[in-house]
């Protein structure tokens, strides 16, 4: 006899919340709009887990196809969150993730990032 199913993934999402308060200046404006730290980090630690995943796998092949597209994904996301201040905030967090690794790291992710709009060479 098959158990029923008791985990029901109809339910609609959290509702959003609203926001504090309307920017008033053009300085707080400006601030608002920008990436920041907190809005970075995931793409930052999506992007730390795809390298430790090439670092420890093959270099080569369908699995770095994958990693490549995974990581311009990211690169993507990033740069339509906050253009390039969002991809050079995310290349800093992976950076100081692992200073020892982070040239070849770095190397990796920009050559994955080539053409994204705001990603500079």
């Amino acid at each position: 006899m098959k158990r029923p199913l008791t985990t029901s993934f109809s339910a609609p999402p959290p509702a959003q919340a609203a926001s504090p308060e309307p920017a008033t200046s053009t300085a707080t404006t400006a601030s608002t709009t920008a990436a920041s730290w907190r809005d970075v980090a995931p793409f930052a630690a999506a992007l730390i887990a795809t390298l430790e995943g090439i670092e420890t796998g093959p270099k080569a092949g369908p699995a770095m196809r994958a990693h490549r597209s995974a990581m311009r994904r990211q690169g993507a996301a990033a740069a339509a969150l906050g253009g390039s201040e969002a991809l050079e905030a995310v290349l800093h967090q992976v950076a100081e993730a692992d200073a020892a690794r982070a040239a070849q790291r770095l190397a990796l992710i920009r050559e994955a990032w080539t053409g994204l709009p705001g990603a500079g060479a």
